[in-house]
């Protein structure tokens, strides 16, 4: 154990290299260190805290080094209020200075090359960024551009709600609610998840949803390595009760979907709960054995996800596969009640649309409500080919919770299979 935590203590991830070439920035465990790249010497910048379980310490990253070297940038973010901002370390006087620091997100930093000037991006919570350009110390910055000047009216205000998870757990979820929300009103409400989040970021599915009637919830889930199934499990069905407490969702009209990972969460999901009228997976894959080797572009990716990574399964397929068993959906698609939509690209490089076709023909077989919609020219998430696949892609999102969530069907199985 002790050699292992000693392992782990040396496992840095470089983040950026001086200008000159002779320092670098890495970050592991203890925090952000600057390395001597000829000597090897090395010392602590940043300290992160000591309880690895922390979840209320602030997030640091290094977002620019000028070419003098004489001090970093970071970007701040706070992990229990939607407080952030830009901050400036002076790596001669190791001082930490705040440059601003308010509810708006930072983000894109670059320097002139003579570090007197700033250009970077801000955004309200909620709008589209804007590009702004200031002096290296951040004052008085001057906006550049008015991204969709008309569109601020016709977006919905945002909440950052706390809940706890099944196990107690305090997690954090960002809330969009609908257009024009009157309190007291309980609204048909789509949950988006993936693993956590904090941040109420512009996104634009969201604001689909929002403007015809739904409150959206991105709830953060306590990922344990072993189990992660587990986790989405406790932690969304625990946002959905909280705002159920609230008086925001109706609880017999909820829906869910996630893209990527989590479009494989929300497939995982639905096998373990009936709880959700609706639900859409989006380039997400439902078979974690065969997806296992199976990428053209990707290749050991694949293995190394579950293995060390993302899908945080912590072994191989040989040495537990049970764990392979109980993390692939399809092997208990038979116990999936809830409808449900999958969008697929057929020239997805990273979720092979054939991955998630699985889904598809299991709940076929099984004579449960599922469609498959897979774009000829779509690539991973989202088709971006032209304009029309963009508004027939939000479309079928829209129509999907419209039919479950608005205007349920009731009896009846539906199986259809789309080529766009």
């Amino acid at each position: 154990m002790a050699a292992r935590e000693r392992r782990e203590k040396e496992r840095f991830t470089p983040l950026r290299l001086s200008q000159a070439g002779d320092r670098l920035v890495a970050s592991n465990q203890e925090g952000f260190w600057l390395f001597d790249t000829q000597s090897g010497e090395r010392q602590l910048v940043l300290a992160a805290p000591q309880d690895t379980s922390d979840r209320t310490s602030p997030r640091y990253e290094v977002v620019a080094w000028p070419r003098d070297g004489n001090h970093l940038y970071l970007t701040y973010a706070s992990r229990t209020a939607w407080e952030r901002g830009l901050m400036q370390y002076d790596l001669q006087r190791r001082e930490l200075v705040d440059l601003i620091k308010d509810g708006r997100q930072y983000g894109g930093v670059r320097l002139a090359v003579d570090g007197a000037t700033m250009v970077l991006s801000i955004a309200e919570g909620n709008h589209p960024a804007d590009i702004y350009v200031a002096d290296g110390a951040l004052k008085d910055p001057r906006r550049l551009t008015n991204a969709n000047p008309g569109i601020g009216p016709k977006l919905s205000r945002t909440e950052l709600i706390k809940y706890l998870d099944a196990d107690g757990d305090e997690l954090y979820g960002v809330l969009y609610y609908p257009l024009g929300y009157q309190a007291g009103t309980r609204v048909p409400t789509v949950f988006i998840i993936y693993e956590s989040f904090f941040d109420d970021r512009f996104n634009a599915t969201i604001n689909v949803l929002t403007s015809n009637g739904y409150a959206v919830m991105q709830p953060s889930v306590d990922l344990e390595r072993g189990f992660p199934g587990e986790a989405w499990l406790k932690g969304v069905t625990a946002a959905a009760t909280k705002l159920v407490e609230l008086g925001i969702a109706d609880p017999k009209r909820l829906g869910v979907h996630g893209t990527s990972y989590g479009g494989y969460a929300t497939n995982l999901l639905v096998t373990q709960t009936d709880r959700f009228a609706a639900a859409i997976n989006i380039s997400g894959k439902v078979d974690m054995i065969s997806f296992y080797t199976d990428s053209p572009r990707l290749g050991t990716r694949n293995i190394h996800a579950p293995e060390r990574s993302q899908d945080r399964l912590g072994a191989t397929l040989w040495e537990q596969p049970q764990k392979y068993v109980a993390h692939t959906a399809i092997m208990f698609a038979d116990r999936i009640k809830t409808p449900l939509l999958l969008l697929t690209g057929r020239q997805d490089p990273n979720v092979p649309e054939r991955t998630t076709s699985e889904m598809f023909y299991a709940l076929r077989r099984l004579g449960r409500r599922v469609e498959w919609v897979s774009y000829t020219n779509g690539g991973h998430g989202m088709p971006t080919t032209n304009e029309a696949e963009v508004r027939d892609f939000h479309q079928r999102i829209l129509g999907w919770y419209d039919q479950y969530l608005k205007a349920p069907e009731k009896g009846g199985d539906r199986v259809t299979q789309n080529r766009r």
